[in-house]
């Protein structure tokens, strides 16, 4: 009797084990359990890929500037060396070309102390009380006076 009341307790033990083992692997199984980790995976790549990509477009940028600055000071020498030439070799020794000075920055980050200039007017400004220049009758009141002031032709008279 010891062994069946034995046999059904390891068999009751066993039954409650595999039950509990088989509850969690089904809750990891779950449909929704696994999309949803998924889609945490999916967007944890996707922000790392977001963040190197700005790092690449910041990396680039800094690079871009300081090419910038060295074909600028390229240039200034370039520009430099012709102005020392043609004074040095221009027959009255004076040289229309000006040097451009060496400790001048040529890009930096810092706001301009300048007023943003304004773009140019394309049309002419509108006087109060009248139509402005790209108005459609603009100008037809002088061609109108224009034509009230010139008389009919007279015929001549036989």
């Amino acid at each position: 009797m010891q062994d069946i009341n034995t046999l059904i307790a390891v068999a009751i033990i066993c039954l409650l084990t595999g039950a509990a083992i088989g509850y969690f692997v089904l809750g990891r199984m779950k449909p929704e359990q696994q999309s949803r980790v998924a889609l945490e995976k999916q967007f944890n790549d996707m922000q790392r890929q977001q963040q190197d990509y700005q790092q690449q477009v910041s990396s680039h940028f800094d690079r871009t500037g300081e090419l910038l600055n060295e074909l600028a000071e390229s240039y200034r020498s370039v520009h430099n060396h012709i102005v020392d030439g043609a004074q040095t070799l221009h027959s009255t020794g004076i040289s229309p070309l000006q040097a451009i000075p060496e400790g001048r920055p040529v890009l930096d980050n810092k706001p301009s102390k300048l007023a943003p200039a304004a773009p140019p007017l394309d049309y002419a400004p509108r006087q109060p009380g009248k139509k402005g220049a790209l108005h459609e009758e603009f100008g037809m009141d002088a061609e109108k006076k224009r034509q009230d002031h010139i008389e009919s032709p007279v015929s001549p008279h036989v």
